[in-house]
């Protein structure tokens, strides 16, 4: 090779790599829900959040975790450009990781319910009568409160009782609401509820965790009697479910990373 040209194509090398390194370094700027369009989505699969991102948001792909811990790792690791979760949720994860920060676009508002098999009329009613009592004596928000910092502890599962057990599934991994402790319990707000469920009906709480998508199937099959897994009540899910009276209003946000 002539001298002139090793030049040029030594030239031409440093150009790719100077660009690369630049696109690499470029941080993903996100304000509007247009921003999200032609981006790296992350969500929870089955989630409100994956929802949107596969049919509101034009994304140049979806990549769907069984847990949202696994998508906002995947954010710090710069695989994926934003994930979509609950503001609640979100808020916990973005204080504990400094780096990340939250990004409201607008979603629609939403609201959490607890889920029972079609037509277990009995078992709803019961559900109701604690959500309601819980909202009046202040049971609930000191519920939310108590477990805002992943900080909570386990109720009483009332144990032995003589009314035999009460099953309810959840997905781990939607702090306050439900997520494991140090001794790899699961608690939160949704396992606080049916604790007060299953001693209204005289009945030990036995908490089953699973994938979230995998929720719904469990119910229907019979693996479980009841939902508390931070649910957001839709249309779809009423196909398939009976919803309780609702517990708590949310919204879908977005958290990416803080320019650097």
């Amino acid at each position: 090779m002539k001298p002139a040209t090793r030049l040029a194509a030594l030239v031409l090398v440093l150009a790719l790599a100077f660009s690369m390194a630049a696109c690499a370094s470029a941080e993903v700027k996100i304000a509007t829900k247009a921003d999200l369009d032609g981006k790296v989505i992350g969500t929870q699969l089955g989630t409100t959040g994956d929802t949107i991102a596969n049919e509101q948001v034009k994304a140049k792909s979806v990549e769907s975790f069984k847990l949202f811990v696994d998508a906002v790792q995947s954010l710090k690791q710069k695989k994926v450009d934003a994930v979509i979760m609950d503001r609640f949720t979100a808020e916990v994860f973005t204080k504990q990781n400094t780096d990340l920060e939250i990004v409201d676009v607008g979603f629609d508002a939403e609201e959490y319910a607890i889920a029972v098999d079609k037509g277990n009329s009995e078992l709803l009613a019961k559900v109701n009568e604690v959500l309601s009592e819980m909202k009046a004596n202040g049971a609930l928000e000191a519920s939310v409160n108590a477990h805002a910092d992943e900080a909570g502890s386990l109720p009483d599962l009332n144990a032995g009782a003589a009314g035999g057990k009460l099953v309810m599934g959840t997905s781990a991994g939607f702090p306050p609401f439900e997520y494991l402790d140090d001794k790899n319990q699961v608690v939160g707000v949704d396992v606080d509820i049916m604790a007060a469920v299953a001693k209204k009906l005289d009945m030990e709480l036995v908490v089953e965790n699973m994938d979230f998508d995998g929720l719904i199937p469990a119910l229907n099959g019979g693996k479980i009697v009841a939902i508390a897994a931070g649910m957001t009540v839709t249309e779809e899910r009423k196909v398939n479910v009976d919803f309780s009276e609702t517990y708590f209003d949310a919204s879908q946000v977005v958290v990416v990373r803080k320019a650097q």
